[in-house]
């Protein structure tokens, strides 16, 4: 800490012991190390006490990482990264406007062109191609299963003979009386 070696601490000594004398030195050197302990004590109450504000900011640092994870919106956080001025999310709202009113308008067309009674089937006029304002052609989906198809006929069998008797004997037997 100081940097003093064994030749300057007995230079030391010897001045302490020509300035005091052999009378008093021993209580000099009591109060010396009286003062030395009570200086390191203080010094160690102090580290601890630093020690324990860094603990306690660093356990709090380590509540608000727990509460920032535990309020964490992943689907805001891919949001943000895929899409951060918003203009994804306005073309798309308006693509699925846009896709409804299609929807609505092929819904009446259908209706207009098939009647009351076919307004819940969709019309010949209403599977074929839409324009869009873009020169887009949209082609509805197909609410029409493919046909299944025809179960295979069984091949025919040859009747079996009929058992003449309850027992199963096929030969007849005299009737007695």
């Amino acid at each position: 800490m100081f940097d003093i070696g064994w030749s300057e601490m007995a230079v030391v000594a010897l001045i302490a012991l020509i300035v005091m004398g052999p009378k008093e030195l021993p209580k000099a050197m009591r109060s010396l190390a009286k003062w030395t302990r009570k200086a390191r004590s203080m010094a160690r109450e102090f580290q601890s006490g630093i020690d324990d504000m860094v603990r306690e900011a660093d356990l709090e640092d380590a509540r608000k990482a727990v509460d920032s994870a535990k309020s964490f919106d992943i689907g805001k956080s891919v949001e943000e990264t895929i899409d951060p001025t918003g203009d994804l999310r306005d073309q798309a709202s308006g693509l699925q406007d846009e896709a409804s009113g299609l929807q609505a308008e092929m819904a009446r067309e259908a209706v207009d062109e098939g009647g009351a009674e076919d307004a819940g089937e969709p019309s010949a006029a209403a599977g074929t191609a839409k324009e869009t304002e873009g020169g887009n052609a949209i082609a509805p989906p197909a609410t029409t299963a493919p046909p299944e198809p025809e179960p295979e006929p069984e091949p025919e069998r040859e009747p079996e003979p009929v058992a003449a008797g309850a027992d199963g004997d096929s030969a007849k037997k005299p009737a007695r009386s």
